[in-house]
């Protein structure tokens, strides 16, 4: 199963692939703090916030339990902060979504990959959806800055 789609489309879909989908996307999102982490310009650090819990309807449909899902807080030595949140798995069009927010701004963090593929992570803010950038080392430090 390619997308997400597919996925939701499709009769052979059980518990076992939406476990196995929901393991993928807390792998790909703890990979991708760990790689924000290594990104962060002089002065900043990351820790791990409070979880979230994740718990959509095809998790529902299916029987499988919600997962706390982790969150990551960003803080500059001057007290400014960022948050990155999972908000979703299943999403026409994508393979999941993170929101960042940092002064007043507001952006999604999508990984553009089919399912269980490589992630290719983008960056779009919530009010230019059509301005997407892939996310890397300068994509964040412009952000934080």
């Amino acid at each position: 199963m390619g997308t997400v789609l597919d996925e939701v489309t499709s009769e052979a879909v059980d518990a076992a692939h939406i476990r196995r989908r929901v393991e993928d996307w807390e792998e790909r999102v703890s990979r991708l703090y760990a790689m924000l982490d290594d990104w962060l310009p002089d002065g900043w650090h990351a820790h791990r916030g409070v979880p979230v819990v994740m718990h959509e309807e095809l998790m529902r449909k299916f029987g499988v339990p919600a997962k706390r899902m982790p969150t990551l807080d960003l803080r500059d030595r001057a007290g400014h902060t960022a948050r990155l949140e999972p908000r979703a798995l299943w999403i026409i069009g994508e393979n999941g979504r993170i929101d960042l927010k940092h002064d007043g701004c507001h952006y999604f963090i999508v990984d553009t990959a089919e399912n269980f593929a490589q992630p290719n992570w983008e960056a779009v803010r919530s009010e230019r959806r059509c301005d997407r950038e892939v996310v890397t080392r300068d994509w964040l430090r412009r952000i934080l800055q």
